[in-house]
């Protein structure tokens, strides 16, 4: 997979994921379920907790250990990776700085949401009931606490299915099921201990530490993208539900190379259009074709991630997503350029 690929993916890859809970009678057993996912879906930013969690995409394991606090000044928590290469990653707020002790490096980087890092559900859960079926399961145990077991079904083969183990008491999600339509788990989350704190922990490593490593800043620069430009590219084969909800201008690292110029002076010439259902994303990026070899032509996949790309009028068309690969490949061959 070309790295240009693997950078999109990387735009693309949200975890998926949480409030005290409890089931009350009411006259929509549905509802009622919907109901507990949304008052879960802000549980994390409002918990003080420690714990360890594995992370499995396709046949890679990641062990994880978090620490996560609230107090006056936002929110903020922290990774740091027990198995493979030394790194550790701090979000305070929208600010995300990642630390590679081995490479002797830190990334600095500004998110346009206080986005954890790690698997939350989406803000919009209202019209998920059209597209999902919503059930509970038999409840269960995870890391020494019961949890109450939620299913979303997919009501077509266009997305997956998503089963939450969400603590009975805390309200915490500690397991994350992504699961195909043959039953299939592509991607796991899930906590093998949490610890809850009463107040916020003192910050689980110091910054000072590392005022000698390199420095590199993440950030992008990203242009809106009027809406009629948007609406230019047409996509016929758009699962029911998906939106469109987010457009940019982006920079191409092909076009840049091909122009041999990258300098800050260089416009955007990526478009990145963001399609959503409330739930599953995906994402297109249009560039210009100018060398077909530079591009990754067909299917490729990355765990859950599926990707498609295509040549489209002197254009490339890449589609990517938490979906399958039947999703992205139906909409980038009947995606079109409007006069």
């Amino acid at each position: 997979m070309r790295s240009s690929l693997a950078a999109r993916l990387l735009l693309t890859l949200g975890l998926v994921c949480g409030l005290t809970l409890g089931i009350y009678a009411t006259n929509s057993y549905a509802g009622d379920l919907f109901d507990v996912l949304k008052r879960m879906s802000d549980a994390d930013q409002k918990k003080n907790y420690q714990g360890t969690f594995i992370l499995r995409k396709s046949d890679n394991l990641s062990t994880l250990r978090v620490t996560h606090g609230v107090d006056d000044e936002g929110v903020w928590e922290s990774l740091e990776a027990l198995n493979g290469e030394p790194r550790k990653i701090l979000r305070h707020n929208n600010r995300v700085i990642s630390i590679y002790p081995g490479r002797e490096l830190v990334t600095i980087r500004h998110t346009s949401k206080n986005q954890s890092l790690h698997q939350q559900l989406p803000d919009n859960l209202d019209q998920l009931e059209t597209y999902y079926s919503i059930s509970r399961l038999n409840d269960d145990r995870v890391a020494d606490q019961q949890t109450l077991v939620i299913e979303l079904k997919p009501k077509d083969t266009y997305r997956y299915g998503y089963r939450y183990w969400i603590d009975e008491n805390s309200g915490m999600l500690l397991r994350c099921d992504l699961v195909t339509e043959d039953n299939r788990i592509v991607e796991q989350m899930m906590f093998t201990s949490v610890n809850y704190l009463s107040q916020a922990p003192v910050q689980a490593f110091d910054l000072e530490r590392y005022q000698g490593y390199r420095q590199q800043v993440m950030d992008e620069q990203v242009l809106p993208v009027p809406q009629d430009e948007a609406q230019r590219w047409k996509v016929n084969n758009l699962p029911a539900g998906f939106m469109l909800n987010h457009s940019a201008m982006r920079y191409s690292q092909l076009a840049a190379i091909h122009k041999n110029n990258s300098s800050p002076e260089a416009h955007p010439d990526l478009l990145h259009l963001a399609y959503s259902d409330g739930l599953a994303s995906v994402s297109i990026f249009i560039e210009l074709n100018l060398n077909e070899a530079d591009h990754m032509k067909g299917a490729s996949s990355m765990g859950a991630v599926n990707a498609f790309g295509q040549p489209v009028d002197g254009y490339f068309v890449t589609v990517v997503g938490e979906v399958p690969l039947k999703t992205v490949q139906s909409m980038a061959q009947s995606i079109v350029l409007l006069p």
